[in-house]
């Protein structure tokens, strides 16, 4: 919930048009989420160690391709370096959710990278077509995930303590 929460407070600054608060709430809400997945690794086996590195290596190179086509467009030097900051923890965050055999955690972590990369091209590239929906629906269905996902792997750990 703290993690929506601090999303909603970055949502608020998007209407406003304040980058830089919107960035950090939006940190702030990664890491929420990388704390979270974290806590809640599963007694069970998950991935296998080759298909983790595979999982964070492709993650990772889609972000690092898009991170070079946005990144030298942003003219300012703290929104840049915010970005950059901002871009490493929503990659922590994937791979976090990565950790987790739930299609509903992996699916929405990838739902919210590809919201925050349209807002990316938009904002730095080029206008993009219909951009408050290509956004905000990634977006809203990410969260819905990644809220339901945690929720299912909080109770399979309260019953695996049990």
């Amino acid at each position: 919930m703290a993690a929506l929460f601090f999303s909603f407070l970055g949502d608020v600054m998007g209407w406003k048009n304040e980058l830089i608060p919107q960035i950090g709430f939006f940190a702030i809400a990664q890491i929420l989420y990388i704390m979270i997945f974290s806590l809640l690794m599963s007694p069970k086996p998950t991935w296998s160690k080759p298909i983790k590195i595979l999982l964070f290596v492709l993650v990772a190179i889609v972000y690092g391709l898009a991170m070079c086509w946005i990144f030298p467009r942003v003219e300012d030097s703290l929104i840049a370096y915010g970005i950059a900051f901002y871009a490493l923890l929503l990659l922590g965050m994937c791979y976090a959710a990565m950790q987790h055999k739930s299609a509903f955690l992996i699916l929405g972590a990838i739902l919210f990278v590809v919201s925050d990369f349209i807002i990316g091209i938009n904002l730095f590239v080029e206008r993009v077509p219909h951009a408050h929906q290509c956004i905000m629906i990634p977006y809203y269905a990410g969260q819905l995930l990644l809220f339901l996902g945690t929720q299912k792997l909080y109770n399979s750990n309260c019953v695996n303590k049990k």
